[in-house]
């Protein structure tokens, strides 16, 4: 079948990453020598103790044959340059989104062909990309006929182009050749993907909703919050938040005995409307609706850090609060979820390697839980423990994210078309499609007429 006949997405041929010129590698292997084996001393006899992050900096052809990576928190959290084994060892949990997807594909016994993810279907709030050389560029944009969600299609839609130009420039650093693809992504709450058992349409999307078998077409995608989160109070960009978060950092017994929560129940009544009955008059509950126009009860999401339980809630569909949470050292506390990104795999409800709270769709075993976590301490520091583990030590950093959308970037490789990246334009000269993703941010208000002039009728004379 078309589109399938190369090796598995999984097992990218890292080849030309390892290559290196002889010279290079003679200047890195004494260097090496110089720095590590004292005078006097064997190679032979040393070895063995070669210190791991002392050859960190060197080229993968360069490090001794004994020496083997792995992954260090401190030191790789925000590298973008890791190469695809690297991410595979770093974080073999990450991707079983992406290989659903493909799976899906497969079991359809279909290709996913041109016409599968033309646009013309949405409205706004979707853009058409193709990745060629490395390099990203926009086909088609129906962004800016409508700028009424949270932040606007139009910041959200610059956040996750860039996300994606982070992670091709991550390619290029590690050496790995991203292969030529053509897709959409939209960046609306909902993906609106058609109903239709026998539809083929597919797009990218920041969640799809579990009980819904026509999302099983949509591939997830990292949201635009772990570039930066528009409107948001306080510090937006998420590497920032991070390290923010990071400094609020105390043992439970140190932080506010309460659960806290700020957000606006218009976009889920039923989940956030329960979330504050449960709450209400309690003592151990600092949980309020916020007014966006006045800004009453708004609190910064650093300052959410302090308390020792943090409620998540969806939304009209997915929320992109949990991220934000689960990089405080504190407990987060999530009701079942019926939308799925692509890191929600990872959160563990109970065990040893418990990483979060799980509560009820109307919060009414709430009560019952704070209680009980109250009374037992230890209990409550090791998940907290586990969650800091698990997601800001490990799946939300930055490698993580950018080794998830260059494994997305492959998995799409292995079951779609291989899209032409030229075009002729009506003075009969080749020259390829769209226009190059930084001309189109640069273009402010006027991307959208670029985009589809670029794909029509080629770049303008002179």
């Amino acid at each position: 079948m078309a589109g399938m006949e190369d090796l598995d997405y999984r097992d990218v041929n890292n080849a030309k990453s390892s290559a290196l010129p002889a010279t290079t590698f003679a200047a890195a292997l004494l260097v090496y020598l110089t720095l590590l084996v004292p005078w006097g001393e064997s190679l032979k006899a040393r070895s063995y103790e070669t210190p791991a992050k002392a050859v960190e900096w060197l080229p993968p052809a360069a490090r001794p044959a004994h020496y083997r990576w792995s992954f260090d928190a401190d030191r790789d959290a925000s590298n973008t340059g890791l190469t695809h084994a690297q991410c595979t060892l770093a974080f073999p949990d990450l991707y079983p989104e992406i290989d659903r997807a493909v799976d899906y594909w497969q079991s359809r016994q279909h290709t996913i062909t041109p016409d599968d993810i033309e646009i013309s279907w949405r409205k706004d709030g979707a853009v058409r990309l193709l990745i060629h050389e490395n390099k990203l560029r926009v086909i088609e944009s129906r962004v800016f006929e409508s700028d009424n969600t949270y932040g606007g299609y139009s910041q959200r839609t610059e956040a996750t182009l860039n996300q994606i130009r982070r992670a091709l420039a991550g390619a290029r650093a590690a050496g790995e050749e991203i292969p030529t693809i053509e897709f959409a992504i939209t960046v609306e709450d909902f993906n609106r993907i058609p109903t239709n058992e026998s539809d083929t349409h597919t797009i990218w999307h920041f969640a799809r909703r579990l009980i819904d078998r026509d999302e099983d077409r949509v591939w997830v995608m990292p949201d635009f919050n772990f570039w930066a989160a528009p409107a948001a109070e306080g510090v937006v960009d998420f590497e920032e938040t991070r390290k923010l978060a990071q400094q609020r950092d105390s043992p439970l017994a140190d932080k506010i005995p309460q659960i806290v929560w700020r957000g606006a129940t218009w976009t889920n009544k039923a989940r956030r409307g329960s979330l504050i009955h449960a709450t209400k008059d309690k003592s151990w509950a600092d949980v309020m609706e916020i007014n966006w126009k006045n800004k009453k009860n708004m609190i910064t999401t650093e300052d959410t850090c302090d308390y020792m339980f943090l409620a998540h809630t969806e939304g009209q569909t997915w929320s992109g609060r949990l991220k934000y949470l689960l990089n405080c050292n504190s407990l987060a506390v999530v009701h079942s979820l019926e939308w799925h990104t692509h890191y929600y795999h990872l959160l563990i409800p109970d065990g040893p390697e418990q990483n979060y709270i799980s509560a009820s769709q109307d919060f009414s075993n709430l009560e019952q839980k704070i209680e009980w976590l109250l009374e037992h301490p230890d209990h409550a520091q090791r998940v907290a423990n586990n969650s800091v583990n698990q997601f800001r030590r490990r799946y939300t950093t930055l490698a993580a994210e950018n080794c998830y959308w260059r494994r997305l970037f492959h998995g799409w490789a292995s079951v779609a078309f291989k899209p032409d990246a030229y075009e002729t334009t009506r003075g009969g000269e080749r020259v390829l499609r769209g226009v190059a993703v930084e001309d189109f941010l640069q273009a402010g208000s006027h991307k959208t007429d670029l985009a589809r002039a670029a794909a029509k009728e080629g770049p303008p004379e002179g």
